[in-house]
């Protein structure tokens, strides 16, 4: 059944506070219990031009959400192929713009800088995630064109996981992060102490950003291409 209508594209979604939010391109929308959907904030309201609003993570306070702005996807793909993205040495990549970055969205429509724009380590970022494991929100971020996990704390960049290229959905655990691919239809679990990968499953034609099951122990994996989607246990 239809439980909320009137977006465009929605991207990421997450519950936080009493709301259901959604990332929906350049807008960010929250959904009351019975469906009801409201603007939390438009493309006017942030600091800078925005292009594609894409993943969603709820903050530690319950009252607040970070968004990824992908920025335009475009100039990652090599027009030669379906879903190729240029290779990561080649000229193209090195042209490649830097505007991506995250942002802290409140229930209340307040918008700030999480993660700002300007690094080569997320130029292109999509999946976030919050680190359960901290009190305050370390965040993580998974660049869409290198493939690279990126944690951002206290200013400072570093990649703890590579290799995902088309990285879609993230999920942070005490022990793993779980990782989509879109261009690939690949799933991955990374062990956070070994750094070591294991792919769970590479199938589908477009794995997109998932579902966590934590109560049932899966991972619950849309197939956007397909219209299907994927229940994967982790045990």
């Amino acid at each position: 059944s239809v439980f909320a209508k009137g977006f465009n594209a929605p991207k990421g979604l997450v519950f936080v506070g009493d709301y259901l939010v959604a990332a929906d391109e350049t807008t960010v929308w929250k959904v009351d219990k019975n469906g009801t959907a409201t603007k939390l904030a438009t493309a006017k309201d942030f600091p800078q031009p925005i292009e594609f609003l894409n993943d969603v993570a709820a903050g530690h306070d319950g009252a607040s959400v970070y968004i990824s702005e992908m920025s335009n996807p475009g100039p990652m793909f090599d027009p030669n192929g379906e879903r190729k993205l240029w290779d990561i040495d080649s000229p193209q990549a090195k042209a490649l713009p830097q505007k991506g970055c995250v942002y802290r969205v409140t229930l209340k429509g307040e918008v700030t800088i999480a993660v700002p724009p300007g690094n080569s380590l997320i130029r292109f970022p999509n999946g976030v995630a919050v680190d359960e494991n901290e009190k305050e929100d370390r965040l993580y971020v998974g660049d869409f064109f290198s493939g690279d996990i990126v944690a951002f704390s206290n200013g400072k960049y570093e990649a703890v996981a590579s290799g995902m290229r088309g990285i879609d959905g993230l999920t942070v655990t005490r022990d793993s992060f779980y990782a989509s691919s879109w261009t690939q239809g690949k799933v991955w679990k990374v062990d956070r102490k070994t750094k070591q990968s294991k792919v769970l499953h590479e199938s589908l034609k477009s794995a997109a950003d998932f579902y966590y099951d934590s109560a049932n122990k899966q991972l619950i994996v849309p197939d956007m291409i397909s219209g299907t989607l994927v229940f994967l246990p982790l045990e």
